[in-house]
């Protein structure tokens, strides 16, 4: 268990599966399995739902019954938000090839490292300034937002020394605007489409991917534009994802000690020793199991037979994710939050959905 797993996991949540925890997981299964099935149908295309998309609306219906933890529990919401999400996306290198990957050219890599550079420098600036948030609150709200959500918040945690309160706030904070993003994206490339403004399904996923929060998120947000837009979504997204064991360095390196004494050479290179550590335990192994899978598909190791089974096995596991973290995005948990993080939380979603689309805009026209 990676140590953004291990503090996510709720207190008194056993690792393992007793035969209450694996009836949620067969619950979880069931309403991920009707989402599919929704989503397959005409209206729900016409509307442009995908099962993604209505396995976290379900999820959110879900999360707001009284009662519900009777039958979804901790362990089983920890299972799919965590091991099924990744498994997902690991086996979401079946659908991708290095031809695809290669045809992103160089600014499918600029553009969402300059945008996660960018906003953790103005998340920082923005909520220690203008919100007057504690530091290390600024770092976890801007490192959600700049990376990949409460997986980055989870794994930043540590790093800078964050207290819990802190980082169920942030966590709280990102959740929100990246759920919204999922129904705003599709919504702003018809309208681009309407305004007979050219933009193609792969320049429109690379701006989904280096934008949104939540790997699943984007992935959701993506489907409704099709395949291509998906494929450089998830690209985008592996390349910020990728990014955040140097970031874990770089804050561990940077963050204050808890002394105000002088710091002496060897301290520091302690320091140094203890951040790489920790940044190689939180370091995604499931982005790098993406690509390991990505480059047997594009070697033609995997069968084409294979293809479809794997695609519905994935869609399954992400829907099922996609509906835990639905059921996690509730009004009680967000209230709680307090106001100054989620207005720090909504200018960068500002800034990441306007000043995203003007760095894209910007990097593809310097880059030719």
């Amino acid at each position: 268990m990676t140590i953004a797993q291990k503090q996510l996991t709720p207190q008194g949540v056993v690792s393992g599966f007793d035969g209450r925890t694996l009836l949620s997981v067969g619950v979880l299964f069931g309403c991920a399995g009707v989402a599919v099935v929704l989503g397959g149908m005409g209206w729900a295309s016409h509307l442009g739902l995908s099962a993604l998309t209505l396995a976290i609306l379900l999820g959110m219906v879900m999360g707001h019954v009284p009662g519900h933890q009777r039958w979804l529990t901790p362990g089983a919401i920890q299972f799919a938000r965590h091991t099924l999400l990744r498994a997902g996306v690991i086996l979401y290198g079946a659908r991708l090839t290095l031809a695809q990957i290669h045809d992103l050219g160089a600014s499918g890599v600029a553009i969402p490292l300059l945008v996660l550079a960018l906003t953790m420098l103005a998340g920082i600036w923005i909520g220690t300034r203008w919100f007057g948030l504690a530091r290390t609150q600024a770092v976890l709200v801007a490192a959600g937002s700049a990376v990949c959500g409460a997986a980055a918040v989870l794994a930043v945690a540590p790093a800078v020394k964050a207290q819990p309160r802190e980082t169920a706030v942030a966590i709280a904070s990102v959740v929100l605007f990246g759920t919204v993003g999922i129904f705003l994206y599709p919504w702003l490339y018809a309208l681009l489409a309407h305004a007979g403004m050219a933009v193609t399904p792969e320049h429109f996923g690379v701006y989904i991917g280096s934008t949104m929060h939540e790997v699943a998120q984007v992935i959701a947000a993506a489907k409704p534009l099709g395949d291509d837009a998906t494929n450089a979504a998830v690209v985008s997204k592996m390349v910020r994802v990728l990014a955040l064991a140097p970031l874990l360095v770089v804050l561990a390196c940077t963050t204050p000690a808890a002394d105000d004494g002088a710091v002496s050479t060897q301290s520091r290179e302690g320091a140094l020793r203890k951040a790489a550590g920790h940044a190689w335990k939180a370091m995604p192994w499931f982005a790098v199991g993406l690509l390991g899978v990505t480059l047997l598909n594009s070697a033609g190791a995997i069968p084409a037979a294979w293809h479809a089974p794997i695609d519905a096995i994935d869609t399954a596991m992400l829907a099922c994710a996609m509906f835990a973290i639905g059921t996690q995005t509730h009004v009680p948990m967000l209230l709680k939050s307090g106001v100054r993080p989620l207005l720090c939380a909504a200018v960068l979603w500002v800034g990441l959905v306007v000043g995203g689309a003007l760095i894209n805009v910007g990097v593809r026209w310097l880059m030719g």
